[in-house]
């Protein structure tokens, strides 16, 4: 199945399925709620925002005003006020028509499928439109619609990555049969609702789905122990196809997977970057998967593909993941290495050479400019990478492709930025060690800067405006 782009509730969806690679806790580190927040927003880690007001700020002004007034509407129950996404309405049905299970679901064949049937553990891929349907006047107010994106959706059914009315009403169907469910709260969204979607509490929501296609849960390479090399902390390492890349993957580094996962015991097939449309971006060693899988991706270039068995300690553990993955079980992991973005390094420099200002800025000039110097208040335009202590990357332009601008001495960036490249030359490349009371003080920035942090920037200044 191909990349596909996800709509707002698809993006809800497959996030659920990112928390559960977690170590112990969501693909987003615990802490970084609101640094997800403003990537989401479009801000750099200084706090600034980074969309191109011309081309871009009246389509995201528009998106965010539907989505506060789909929030508010969902919140106080008011569903007229949710701004529609799409005309699309569900076929007008009687009660007779439909056929109600044993949960209270009830489902309707608006075109009968001649191809294969989903069975539990199965990958499928859909289109869908959700309606909530308001109890007051009976009306169907549309939510999401992948008709109207022309973007599919893929999941595994049973595998705890869409509400469960959901799950259970694409089960009987065939390939190329299209069906409306009409599903309860118990088997939604329950007393909570999705109000950020425009789903309030206890709504009774109408689908309507078109299966497309049915896959197979994959099936892991069949190999012998004497196939692996084992690792000291217990993690078993099979070299499943060699890779054509240059660079090994490293701690820090950027890296693009395909992966499938099974409980290892049965190897029953768990969840895959298949089933979720995409493969998955992370950076080693953030937290952002399991300890296993981190310690497993060590030294692999592009294109080579791995099979993993991973001791529960070094999977999920004790918690497990609800009836998929039992409490202290064993995975296998097949991973494969789509892309590598290596992580940059700060410069190595003798505490002799920098440069030490009345504030406590520490400086160094790695490059020196043959440019203006900025004045104050003026634009000035700069690549950066910055570092915690430890050598961590928190974050680079560079990687980006985009480089970023703020007027110099306004506050507008934190305090030691504001001295650091005020005295810098155009074509200039500077070193800044930033204590944290310069930087972001005893708060730090979401889960990457933490309280107290000492941050090392490398800053080029690329012009003046």
């Amino acid at each position: 199945m191909k990349q596909k782009r996800l709509s707002t509730l698809g993006i809800l969806l497959v996030f659920l399925l990112a928390m559960v690679i977690a170590a112990c806790g969501p693909a987003v580190p615990e802490g970084m709620e609101d640094e997800y927040e403003a990537i989401m927003a479009g801000e750099d880690a200084h706090g600034e925002d980074s969309h191109d007001e011309d081309s871009h700020g009246a389509e995201a002004d528009s998106h965010a005003g539907d989505a506060d007034a789909a929030h508010e509407a969902a919140a106080t129950g008011d569903l007229s006020a949710i701004p529609p996404i799409s005309e699309r309405m569900p076929h007008e049905l009687a009660d007779s028509d439909y056929t109600e299970s044993d949960t209270g679901l009830l489902y309707y064949d608006l075109v009968k499928g001649t191809g294969d049937s989903p069975e539990d553990g199965y990958i499928v891929e859909v289109f869908y439109a959700i309606w909530v349907l308001d109890e007051a006047t009976g009306e169907a107010v549309v939510v999401d619609d992948t008709f109207a994106f022309g973007q599919p959706f893929s999941f595994i059914v049973g595998g705890q990555q869409v509400f469960d009315g959901w799950d259970e009403g694409v089960l009987g169907m065939q390939v190329g049969g299209s069906r409306q469910l009409v599903i309860p709260p118990s088997l939604a969204f329950g007393e909570e609702g999705v109000p950020n979607v425009g789903i309030p509490p206890n709504a009774t929501l109408v689908m309507e789905v078109e299966l497309l296609d049915v896959q197979a849960p994959p099936v892991p390479a069949a190999l012998s122990d004497s196939d692996y090399e084992e690792t000291d902390t217990g993690v078993k390492i099979a070299v499943l196809a060699e890779g054509d890349g240059e660079d090994e993957v490293e701690a820090g580094d950027r890296v693009t997977v395909e992966f499938a996962i099974w409980v290892a015991e049965g190897e029953r097939f768990f969840t895959s970057s298949d089933s979720a449309g995409q493969p998955l971006t992370y950076p080693v060693g953030s937290g952002a998967v399991f300890p296993g899988w981190d310690e497993g991706t060590l030294g692999m270039v592009v294109g080579e593909k791995r099979q993993l068995f991973i001791p529960s300690e070094l999977g999920l553990g004790a918690q497990g993941y609800g009836e998929l993955v039992p409490p202290d079980s064993d995975l296998l992991l097949e991973v494969e290495l789509v892309d590598l973005v290596k992580v940059r390094k700060a410069t190595e420099l003798d505490e002799d050479d920098y440069e030490v200002t009345d504030s406590g800025l520490k400086y160094y000039d790695l490059v020196e400019g043959d440019g203006e110097m900025p004045e104050e208040g003026q634009i000035v335009v700069v690549h950066y990478t910055g570092w915690l202590e430890d050598g961590t990357q928190f974050d680079s332009s560079l990687e980006r492709g985009v480089p970023f601008e703020f007027p110099v001495g306004t506050g507008a960036v934190i305090s030691g930025w504001d001295e650091g490249v005020a005295t810098m030359k155009v074509g200039g490349i500077r070193q800044l060690v930033i204590p944290a009371d310069l930087g972001y003080g005893d708060t730090g920035a979401g889960s990457t800067i933490p309280p107290g942090a000492t941050l090392i920037f490398e800053v080029e200044l690329l012009e003046l405006k």
